[in-house]
Formats: C-alpha cells, sequence, structure tokens
C-alpha cells in the first residue's frame, strides 16, 4: 500500500507537469482488486475523447485502476512542445507523450493512449517502453474519429496500451480487446528486405506492409533510435530535403504507418536507447496471441541504472 500511496504523492506533486488529474481515491480499490484478481495496476489515459468510458470502466473492473488523465501534445502532434524525455532532454516524441511519460516515472504501471501514425509506439519506444496498438478495441467507437495526418493521410486511430512489464501489457491486452484470446501457436515471422528503407515516406511504406503482413505472418522490424539525432515530426519535416533527411534519422520506421495499415502492433523495448523490436500482425484474435507470446523472445534486459534513478520515489520528498 505504501508503493501504492507514493505513486499517487508523485501524481499529485506533478513534478514534470505530465499529469491532468489525479485520482488518489482509488486506493480503496487496492485491496478488493488484490482480492478479486491477485493483482492491482494504477492506470493513467490520454486526456483525449477518443478513449470512451466503457474501456475505462471494463479495464477497472480487471484490476487496472484509473489512477490519472496525461497530458498529450498539442493538436496531437508528433513532438511535443511542452513536456520532454527525460533520457535526451529532447522534446518528448508525442502524442501518447503524458501516458508514456507517466508510466516511465512510475505514477502508473500502465496507459491507455491513442495511435494514429506512431503516437503510442514511437512514445513508448522513446523511453524504452513497450507499445501495443490495435485497431479491435474500441472499433466502432473509434469509427467516428476518422482523420486526415500532417503528411495528408487519412486514417482512423487505434487506441492502445504503453508499460514497463510485458506482463502487465499481456493481461492489459487481453481486457482492453474484450474477447477470448486463443492459445498461441506457432507462426511465421518475416523480415523487413534489405532494400527497402523503414524511413522512407509512408506512401512507400504503406503497400509494403499491407502486402507484407497477413494471417499467420508476423513483420518484424528494428527500429530507432527514436528522436535521438533528429525530431521524427512532419511539420518539421516538409519544408525541404534538408529538413526531411533530419527527420529520417528520427529512428521512426514502420511505426508510423502500422496502424494506418490496420495492423496491431507490439514495440518491444531493446536494450539502445530509444531502440525497440516491431512486431506487425494481421488485426484477428490468433495472431495478436502469437504476437503477445513471441515477444518473450525478444525482450532485453533494462538498464538497471534507469530503475534505480527514476523508481528512487524518496528523490521527490526529501528535504
Amino acid at each position: 500500500m505504501e508503493t501504492y500511496a507514493k505513486q499517487t504523492f508523485l501524481a499529485l506533486l506533478n513534478p514534470y507537469e505530465t499529469v491532468v488529474h489525479t485520482y488518489p481515491g482509488i486506493i480503496d480499490k487496492v485491496r478488493p482488486s488484490m482480492e478479486k484478481h491477485g493483482y492491482a495496476y494504477y492506470m493513467g489515459s490520454k486526456q483525449t475523447s477518443m478513449i470512451p468510458d466503457s474501456l475505462i470502466k471494463r479495464m477497472e473492473e480487471n484490476g487496472f485502476l484509473h489512477h490519472t488523465v496525461d497530458r498529450m501534445s498539442y493538436g496531437g502532434r508528433a513532438v511535443d512542445m511542452q513536456l520532454r524525455n527525460p533520457l535526451t532532454g529532447h522534446p518528448m516524441t508525442g502524442s501518447s507523450s503524458g501516458t508514456a511519460l507517466n508510466v516511465f516515472y512510475r505514477i502508473n504501471d500502465i496507459g491507455i493512449g491513442s495511435d494514429g501514425g506512431g503516437s503510442v509506439l514511437a512514445p513508448a519506444a522513446a523511453l524504452n517502453l513497450y507499445g501495443f496498438i490495435s485497431p479491435l478495441i474500441e472499433r466502432e467507437y473509434l469509427r467516428q474519429y476518422e482523420k486526415v495526418s500532417t503528411d495528408n493521410i487519412s486514417f482512423s486511430p487505434s487506441l492502445g496500451l504503453i508499460g514497463r512489464e510485458l506482463d502487465i501489457i499481456q493481461k492489459a491486452a487481453a481486457c482492453a480487446l474484450d474477447m477470448d484470446l486463443p492459445e498461441a501457436e506457432q507462426t511465421k515471422i518475416v523480415g523487413v528486405p534489405e532494400n527497402l528503407d523503414i524511413y522512407e515516406r509512408r506512401e512507400v511504406l504503406i503497400p509494403f506492409v499491407k502486402e507484407t503482413v497477413r494471417r499467420g505472418i508476423i513483420l518484424l522490424s528494428k527500429e530507432g533510435p527514436v528522436d535521438v539525432y533528429g525530431p521524427g515530426d512532419t511539420i518539421f519535416g516538409h519544408f525541404s530535403e534538408r529538413t526531411w533527411a533530419i527527420q529520417k534519422k528520427s529512428g521512426k520506421g514502420l511505426m508510423r504507418v502500422a496502424n494506418m495499415c490496420g495492423v496491431s502492433a507490439l514495440a518491444i523495448p531493446d536494450e539502445g536507447l530509444g531502440c525497440c523490436t516491431l512486431l506487425l500482425c494481421d488485426s484477428n484474435p490468433q495472431d495478436i496471441i502469437n504476437m503477445l507470446k513471441i515477444a518473450e523472445n525478444y525482450g532485453k534486459p533494462q538498464s538497471a541504472l534507469v530503475e534505480r534513478y527514476f523508481g528512487n520515489f524518496q528523490m521527490y520528498f526529501e528535504g
């Protein structure tokens, strides 16, 4: 209970201005959740109407307790001009920026965000977290939010999850999808061909992903480092070939088009800063559970220094 209380203390202190609203009363739900499910996880949600109350309620009923409403980048921009990445000092990757940061800072164990062109997968990768998206989550509700990207591509957003631990992502995904997931089975994994530049423009990548990712086939892509050598932002990159070349160095590859292709995807943190293994699968229950299970083979030990530093709640309350 002490840890849960400290998570709320940090949310209320809000030292990084990542929290819009905190629900401290959820500590009363921890013990009943532990007795019913064997766990209780604190959950944040991106400050957007794209996340319906029905999803929040379903998650809470299954042990994911709504702890915070999280800041997002204005206009859904791919970089957040208000928040900073604590590992690079650069503007934080958007648009589910606050949701990712509140998981990274240990305020929450899991976060719900929305993804149009990488807005869940990229912030997760930038902080060496897990990121999962699927258009099957609240699909009917999200049909009303069809929009056009900054590079003029029409799409409907997906909802997704950000977390530090794969097993929490697996549990939360099963709940968010609101379906009985089958047992995992063997599947085929294919890599990106050497002659394809995954950092090319979206219009080049979308046909490739749609042709490659089919039922029973999982596509694997090594991506990053996200927003270390340049901002992955089309507003910045559209000015000239020079700014486009800098944008390409942002390390955002197929994660920018996963949602636009209607596939489900999982970013698995790698050892390198802002690097990940990205898995993309057809959006059906069997392939999703296969992907979530296969991810267990790709996880890498995370930085002990980061855990020791940012897992230290005491540093916020000394003196």
